[in-house]
């Protein structure tokens, strides 16, 4: 996922929730022009900002190794470079399916 999904997912995700600019800003700690900012088309925010939303929004961010996902299911002819790491990870079992047991103050 590139910067532009993010925040095509993030501003889905607001629209779903029915959460107001006003309402994000106050649970994420940005301005309401940084919100507006961070998920307009044209905006440029910084991955603080992207990661104060993802929070805010009840979301998580998970970063995988290029070769791993989409970009693999996609690409027949995309070969990752093989490390430690990315073997690893290839032979790890699938993890739990996820779900959100955070509780929030009132």
């Amino acid at each position: 996922m590139n910067k532009q999904e993010l925040i095509t997912t993030l501003a889905a995700r607001r629209d779903a929730a029915g959460l107001s600019t006003a309402e994000i800003a106050l649970r994420s700690g940005l301005t309401e022009r940084s919100v507006r900012n961070a998920l307009s088309f044209q905006g440029n925010p910084q991955m603080s900002s992207l990661l104060a939303l993802v929070d805010a929004l009840g979301l998580e961010l998970q970063l995988a190794p290029k070769g791993f996902g989409e970009t693999a299911a996609t690409d027949p002819g995309y070969r990752p470079v093989a490390t430690r790491v990315g073997h690893a990870v290839a032979q790890a079992p699938a993890p739990p399916p996820y779900t959100n047991n955070k509780r929030r103050s009132p």
